[in-house]
C-alpha cells in the first residue's frame, strides 16, 4: 500500500468501531493492547478489534489510535482530521440522553435540517443497508443492539470475501463502496450531539481531509470540481438525420457521461497523489474533489488535464461538449459549523464564470471539409468518415457497440490514459462494477425483449433492420408499439413517445442557503447523496417493469424516453414519492412531458422537451408540470388526472346509447370558447347553451325510456363538465387527451 493510501484507508475506518461497539460485543477487557490503556475510548478499543477481524491488521495502531494525546505523524494528522469532520461541526443535543440511547437514536434524514423557508418536521432512517427502498420513521429511539449486531455480522463476512489486496485503485473503491452500504444509516454521533451525520460521511471527510493535510500544511485546502457542459449536445445527435442505432448508441453516451466524470476525477486524484477517499461526491455528471492547497505545480496538472479531456472531446464531437475544471482554495475556518456553505457558493460562482471565459484550443477546425470528403456521420451528424460504407464513425461504432454488450455486462474496464477506452467485460486497469459493490450508481436503464412481449404490437414496424431479438434492446419504434392493447385483433391506442424532463427546484440556493447556520461538509455530502439516490435507484427500480428509457437521471437532472402512458404514470409516482422520501416541502420538481412520434429526430424531441420545461419554472414558485403545452402545479396535475376515469365511464354510457365518441370530441370546442371568452365574448360565451342544447337535443328522456338511467347519468356529467370548464379551463384538455389516445384503434 503506498502510504498516502494507508493514511486515507485508516482514516475512512477510524470509527468502525463505533457500529461494533453498537453491535454488543463486550470482549474488549481481554483484548490483548487493553483498549483503556492504549485507545483511551472504548469506540476506539473496538476500531482496533474490527480491524482485525476484517483483515486489516496493517492499519490497527493508525486508524485506533486518534484519540490518544502526544501523538505525531500519521496518527496525529488522523486525529487533526477527525476534528475537523467532527467536533467543528457537531451541534450540541438540548435533550436528556440515557445511557443506552446512542445505541437506540436513529440518524436524522438529511431533509430535516434543510429549509428555505419554514422547518419542516423531523425524520428518520431506522438503521438498514443503503440499498433498494429506503424506510423513513418518526421516531428518533427506533435502533436497536440486536439490528446492529446482525448488520455488522454480515459487513465483516461480505467485507472478507472481498479478499482485497490494495494493490489497484478498484479495491479501495469497493472498500468505499460496501462501507456506503452498511454505514450510511449509522449515526457518526449520537451522544450528546445531534445525529444528523451518518458514519459513512464522516468517515469520507475525515480521510479526504487526513490526505489534504498530509499533502498540505494543514490549514489551507482547495476543493476541485469537473463537470460536463452541454450534456445534451453531446448524447443527442445535433445535426444527424438518421434514429438507425439510436437506442444503443444514446445508452452508451450516457453511460460515457457517467463513467468518464468517474474517469476524470480518478485521474486527477492520481495526478495529484491523492487517494480515492478524496473524491466526496460524483453524480449528474459532477464530481467535486476536497485536496490541499494546490502548488503551481498541481496547478499546471490540472491544466495538463484540462487540456487532455477537451482534446478528447475534439475527437469525439469536434467541442460540441466541453468539460470544465475549476479549484478554489479555502481555509481551515471554513469546516466549522454554519461556514462551509460559503465554500461551495464561491465555487458555484467561480464554476459559472469558468463555464463564460472557457476557450478552446481550435476556434476553426481547418482541415475539417478535407476530412469530411466522404462525408459525415449520419447519427452525430460531425464527425468525419474515414469509410462511407456504413456511414457511421468510429465513435459512433464504439458506442453501438458498447450499447449492444450492456445489457449483459458485469463490469465495464477503462483505462485512465484514454476517455474512451471503455469496455465491457473487458480487461482495462479499472474494472467498474454493476452489481456487487458498485463503485458508482448509474441509472441507465433500458426495456429489452423478453418472452413476455407479444409479438403483434410490432408487426406493423416496417424498418428491417430493427428486429425482435430475446436479451436486446428496444428501438424507440417497440416502446411506441409496447403502450398498446390489442383487443379483437387491433391494436387500440397511441402509439406515440413521451419524453419526461425534469429537475429540482431552486437546488443551488438551497446547498447555499438552506443549512443556514448549520452547514457542515459532512451534512452537505449527505444531502447529496441521498438526492442522488432517489433517482439513481429508487426510481429506477420502479420504471424497470416499464417501457421507458434513461437517457439521463442523477444529481437533480432526469431524462426518460417511453411510452406516453409509462411515462405519465412515472411522473406521477416520482411527484407522490420525491414528497414522502423528502418529507419536505422546499423539495420539488419542474417537468415537461412532451409527446412525439418514434420517428422524430431526437434532439428536436429534446429542444422542445426545453421549452416546455421553461414554462413550467416560470410558474410562481415552481413545483409544476408542462404537458401538452399546458402548464399547472403538479398537485393540481396529481388531482386533474383523476378525471380520465369519469371520461372512461362517460365513454361508457355513451356506447350504451350508441352515441359514439363525437360529443367527447364537442368537449374540445366548449373548451376553447371559454379560454377566448375575451377576444370575441359575443361568440364564445354561447358555450353553455350550446352544450346545454347538446347535452337535450341527444340525451332527451322520454316516457317509459328504457335508457332513462344511462341518459340521466350522461347528462349529470356533462353539467358537471360544464362546471369543470369554468373551473379548470384548457387544463381538462389534459386527462381528455390521455382518455381519447387509450380508446383510438
Amino acid at each position: 500500500m503506498r502510504e498516502i493510501d494507508k493514511l486515507a484507508l485508516a482514516a475512512f475506518l477510524h470509527d468502525i468501531g463505533k457500529f461494533r461497539q453498537r453491535a454488543g460485543f463486550n470482549d474488549l477487557s481481554d483484548y490483548e493492547l487493553g483498549f483503556l490503556n492504549k485507545y483511551k475510548y472504548v469506540h476506539a478499543g473496538h476500531t482496533a478489534k474490527a480491524l482485525s477481524e476484517i483483515g486489516l491488521d496493517e492499519i490497527v495502531e493508525l486508524a485506533a489510535s486518534h484519540h490518544k494525546t502526544g501523538l505525531s505523524g500519521d496518527e496525529l494528522i488522523i486525529q487533526k482530521a477527525d476534528r475537523l469532520a467532527s467536533m467543528l461541526d457537531r451541534k450540541e443535543s438540548l435533550e436528556e440522553l440515557q445511557k443506552d440511547d446512542f445505541i437506540k437514536i436513529a440518524i436524522e434524514t438529511p431533509f430535516s435540517f434543510v429549509y428555505l423557508t419554514t422547518p419542516p418536521k423531523k425524520y428518520y432512517y431506522p438503521l438498514q443497508k443503503f440499498e433498494n427502498k429506503i424506510k423513513i420513521s418518526e421516531s428518533k429511539r427506533i435502533n436497536n443492539q440486536e439490528e446492529y449486531e446482525k448488520l455488522y455480522k454480515e459487513f465483516v463476512e461480505e467485507f472478507r470475501n472481498l479478499n482485497l489486496k490494495f494493490n489497484c485503485v478498484e479495491d479501495f473503491l469497493k472498500v468505499k463502496s460496501i462501507y456506503e452500504k452498511y454505514a450510511t444509516f449509522i449515526p457518526a454521533s449520537s451522544y450528546k450531539t445531534y445525529p444528523d451525520v451518518s458514519l459513512y460521511d464522516h468517515s469520507l471527510s475525515t480521510a479526504a481531509i487526513g490526505v489534504a493535510i498530509k499533502k498540505g500544511d494543514g490549514e489551507n485546502f482547495s476543493l476541485i470540481q469537473g463537470d460536463f457542459t452541454s450534456i445534451q449536445n453531446f448524447i443527442f445527435s445535433k445535426f444527424g438525420e438518421s434514429n438507425k442505432f439510436l437506442a444503443k448508441i444514446l445508452r452508451a453516451k450516457s453511460l460515457f457521461v457517467n463513467i468518464a466524470t468517474e474517469l476524470i476525477a480518478l485521474r486527477i486524484v492520481k495526478e495529484l497523489d491523492l487517494s480515492v477517499f478524496n473524491i466526496v461526491m460524483n453524480a449528474g455528471g459532477k464530481f467535486t474533489i476536497l485536496a490541499h492547497k494546490l502548488t503551481k505545480e498541481d496547478e499546471e496538472k490540472l491544466k495538463k488535464i484540462k487540456e487532455w479531456v477537451n482534446k478528447e472531446f475534439e475527437k469525439i464531437n469536434y467541442l460540441q461538449t466541453k468539460f470544465i475544471i475549476k479549484s478554489i482554495p479555502f481555509q481551515k475556518d471554513s469546516f466549522k459549523l454554519g461556514e462551509f456553505n460559503k465554500v461551495f457558493k464561491d465555487l458555484a460562482y467561480e464554476f459559472e464564470e469558468e463555464k463564460l471565459l472557457f476557450k478552446p484550443q481550435k476556434n476553426v477546425f481547418e482541415n475539417y471539409i478535407e476530412e469530411a470528403k466522404n462525408g459525415i456521420c449520419e447519427i452525430c451528424g460531425i464527425v468525419p468518415l474515414e469509410d462511407n460504407e456504413e456511414k457511421v464513425c468510429k465513435y459512433c461504432k464504439k458506442f453501438k457497440e458498447i450499447g449492444e454488450k450492456l445489457p449483459k455486462a458485469k463490469y465495464i474496464s477503462f483505462d485512465l490514459d484514454d476517455l474512451l477506452s471503455i469496455e465491457i467485460n473487458g480487461q482495462g486497469a479499472i474494472k467498474f462494477y454493476l452489481d456487487d459493490y458498485p463503485l458508482k450508481r448509474v441509472a441507465n436503464y433500458v426495456p429489452i425483449f423478453s418472452d413476455k412481449d407479444d409479438l403483434r404490437k410490432y408487426e406493423s414496424i416496417k424498418e428491417k433492420d430493427i428486429e425482435f431479438k430475446k436479451g436486446g434492446i428496444k428501438s424507440f419504434y417497440h416502446i411506441a408499439q409496447d403502450g398498446l392493447k390489442i383487443e379483437n385483433d387491433e391494436l387500440i391506442g397511441k402509439n406515440y413517445l413521451a419524453i419526461l424532463k425534469a429537475d429540482i427546484d431552486n437546488l443551488g440556493e438551497i446547498f447555499i442557503r438552506g443549512f443556514r447556520k448549520e452547514s457542515t461538509f459532512s451534512r452537505i455530502l449527505y444531502l447529496s447523496r441521498m438526492i442522488d439516490y432517489f433517482f439513481t435507484n429508487e426510481l429506477m427500480d420502479f420504471i424497470k417493469e416499464k417501457s421507458i428509457y434513461t437517457v439521463f437521471a442523477g444529481g437533480d437532472d432526469l431524462f426518460l424516453i417511453g411510452h406516453y402512458e409509462d411515462i405519465v404514470k412515472t411522473y406521477e409516482w416520482i411527484i407522490k414519492n420525491f414528497k414522502s422520501y423528502t418529507k419536505n416541502k422546499d423539495f420539488h420538481l419542474s417537468s415537461a412531458i412532451h409527446f412525439t412520434k418514434p420517428n422524430i429526430p431526437l434532439n428536436l424531441m429534446s429542444e422542445f422537451a426545453e421549452e416546455d420545461l421553461e414554462k413550467a419554472k416560470n410558474i410562481d414558485e415552481k413545483d409544476a408540470v408542462t404537458i401538452f403545452g399546458i402548464s399547472l402545479k403538479n398537485d393540481e396535475f396529481l388531482e386533474i388526472l383523476e378525471l380520465r376515469e369519469f371520461f372512461e365511464e362517460l365513454f361508457n354510457d355513451l356506447n350504451k346509447l350508441d352515441a359514439g365518441v363525437g360529443a367527447l370530441y364537442k368537449i374540445y370546442e366548449f373548451i376553447d370558447m371559454q379560454e377566448h371568452l375575451n377576444e370575441n365574448i359575443l361568440v364564445n360565451a354561447r358555450w353553455k347553451y350550446l352544450l346545454r342544447y347538446m347535452i337535450e337535443k341527444n340525451f332527451e328522456i322520454k316516457k317509459n325510456d328504457e335508457k332513462s338511467e344511462i341518459k340521466k347519468r350522461v347528462k349529470e356529467k356533462f353539467f358537471k363538465i360544464s362546471n369543470l370548464i369554468e373551473e379548470k379551463g384548457e387544463k381538462l384538455k389534459i386527462p381528455l387527451n390521455l382518455f381519447l389516445y387509450s380508446i383510438r384503434k
